[in-house]
């Protein structure tokens, strides 16, 4: 496995700093972020820079955007600019080298109007698709993302089946933390354990990247010191099954308690 961590929970510093940080804290795995403030960042010399990193043997991932915007939407305007904003995010990725690219799925507020919901789930299907087939173009992977909240058309790894069956060739983001909170949720017994085996009946094949953090079971805290996640049992889990990809750490805690603290706490659980 390959660690790194998410540029998206350092804002106190420049992107430029940002990546310098990440590099001399020892991690070899970058995920940059199509959303601001480091957004307005990545052009010119930054980008030359991330190229010349990643020609150097840095991994690099994008988080796609997801801020103000939905796949999908039943508003066509904001359908037009997330499918807009998704694909430039496709481009620049392309541009820096960075793969894969983390999608998140559409959503609804009408779950419960069935004949609209199943409308608006083709809807997100349809631009998944315009997205999956513009990654092909351009030689990277989308990987999209679990996110636990019962309006996403993607909450657990069941339902991606039926998805790449309508949009092949594209893979899945877990989200560990997520994951964890959608198995306590449904008050799982043992909710690592159901983890690992929603990935195995997925697919190890499907498994594009990984996002690691901790929580409580009830709230999206990305911690990563503290928390209830058995993180070392589902990461030597993945390792068993084969998996060698980016994981990518998604916390607050380098801000709040120094890279010292995360550095330590991932030494105990790294396979």
């Amino acid at each position: 496995m390959h660690f790194g961590v998410s540029t998206y929970f350092l804002t106190n510093d420049s992107l430029d700093g940002v990546i310098d940080s990440i590099l001399a804290a020892g991690l070899g795995v970058i995920e940059l972020s199509y959303e601001p403030p480091h957004l307005f960042s990545l052009d010119g010399a930054l980008a030359d820079k991330v190229r010349r990193l990643a020609g150097e043997g840095v991994g690099f991932s994008m988080h796609g955007p997801f801020l103000e915007m939905n796949l999908g939407s039943y508003l066509d305007e904001i359908r037009r600019v997330s499918r807009e904003r998704m694909l430039a995010a496709l481009r620049l990725s392309a541009r820096l080298g960075a793969d894969p690219v983390v999608v998140h799925p559409g959503y609804s507020f009408f779950r419960k109007l069935r004949d609209y919901d199943r409308e608006l789930r083709a809807r997100f299907i349809e631009d998944l698709g315009t997205i999956a087939e513009e990654a092909r173009s351009l030689g990277i992977r989308v990987a999209l993302e679990n996110v636990f909240m019962s309006y996403f058309y993607f909450q657990e790894l069941g339902e991606f089946a039926a998805i790449n069956e309508a949009v092949p060739g594209i893979g899945v983001t877990l989200d560990i933390g997520h994951a964890y909170i959608s198995k306590c949720t449904a008050k799982h017994p043992d909710p690592e354990g159901a983890i690992l085996d929603d990935v195995r009946r997925m697919g190890m094949e499907n498994l594009f990247h990984v996002h690691l953090h901790n929580n409580s079971g009830s709230h999206d805290d990305h911690d990563f010191v503290e928390g209830s996640i058995d993180m070392a049992r589902v990461l030597e889990g993945l390792s068993d099954l084969g998996y060698d990809g980016k994981v990518v750490i998604e916390t607050l805690d380098i801000e709040r308690l120094g890279f010292p603290a995360v550095l330590q706490k991932l030494k105990q659980i790294a396979p």
